[in-house]
């Protein structure tokens, strides 16, 4: 989920001597320096719990003067929006309980008429399989209060409020995104992935894989990964073929990735199946093939059959 992504300051208007045009006068000293008191870092957070969900909303803005026009401010802010199933139910974009959707946009600060104007140029939004990476740019009005700047919004049917809050009044360098160049981007290094499902007999079916991949060459990649399936019942009653309330086995694979244009193209090449009493019951698995495309921290399988598996980077928790 995206909120609106534009944001405004204004300052309210001195009064004006009897007959002075507002579109023509100059603004006075005081505005000069009000508009210098906004440089340095603001801060916004939101928090709101919905159906089956709890998401966190939060804005670290930083503006500076620029350099070629001191009156003329310029900043960055970092949108966050983080998104938290709370009935345990992972979300389908990419099959874990919670998401992440981060940009930054640029913006410059302007002394017109009677208040200031904010305009956002540009935005670098980061590659995620539960963002389209789209966003509107535009220019709004606000209210500065001291250390606070009461942002306002009116755009049809959709209005509201905003307040920053002041954190420093530092001049700092503006920030530059948190996140990796997508063309920098390497598939190389540690992969995780977990789901649970209910099987055929209604019982749990919890499933980890802890994946490794190494570079052979730049149109080659060797795979190799791990996989642990724990079957529960739901009830704590015992599993037939295990005479337990749940059992588990440990699977091995081995893959080659050969480079496709955009994608790559896995092939496994050896399995090594878990010996249980429960697997001796069903067929054994064959050999699997998938394509694959790496989305930000996310590398997103299609395996023959059109089974979706999305993996991501152990550090992204």
């Amino acid at each position: 989920m995206v909120k609106r992504v534009t944001l405004l300051v204004t300052l309210a208007a001195a009064c004006q001597p009897p007959g002075t045009s507002t579109s023509t006068s100059r603004p006075n000293a005081a505005k000069q320096y009000s508009i210098l008191d906004l440089v340095g870092g603001w801060r916004w957070m939101y928090r709101v719990d919905e159906a089956g969900t709890s998401r966190v909303e939060d804005e670290q803005w930083r503006l500076r003067p620029d350099p070629a026009a001191p009156m003329h401010l310029i900043g960055r802010y970092l949108r966050t929006v983080e998104v938290r199933s709370t009935d345990h139910v992972p979300f389908q974009c990419n099959q874990r309980p919670w998401y992440r959707q981060r940009a930054l946009f640029d913006v410059t600060v302007d002394l017109e008429g009677t208040g200031l104007v904010v305009r956002e140029t540009g935005y670098d939004a980061e590659d995620s399989p539960c963002d389209h990476g789209f966003r509107h740019t535009s220019s709004y009005h606000a209210e500065a209060k001291g250390n606070r700047l009461v942002l306002h919004w009116d755009k049809g049917s959709e209005k509201g409020s905003e307040t920053l809050w002041q954190v420093d009044s530092a001049v700092q360098e503006l920030p530059a995104a948190p996140w990796a160049d997508p063309k920098t981007l390497d598939p190389v290094g540690p992969w995780r992935w977990q789901a649970t499902s209910y099987d055929d007999d209604g019982n749990l079916r919890d499933e980890a894989e802890w994946w490794e991949i190494t570079r052979r060459s730049e149109t080659r990649l060797d795979a190799t990964y791990r996989r642990r399936v724990t079957v529960r019942s739901v009830d704590g009653t015992p599993i037939a073929c295990a005479n337990a309330p749940s059992w588990s086995f440990d699977d091995a694979y081995v893959l080659s990735g050969q480079k496709e244009e955009e994608h790559w193209h896995f092939y496994e090449l050896a399995v090594e199946p878990g010996d249980h009493p429960c697997t001796r019951i069903t067929p054994k698995r064959t050999t699997d093939e998938a394509t694959a495309e790496q989305i930000g921290d996310f590398f997103v399988l299609e395996w023959r059959g059109k089974r979706r598996q999305i993996l991501y980077r152990p550090e992204v928790e």
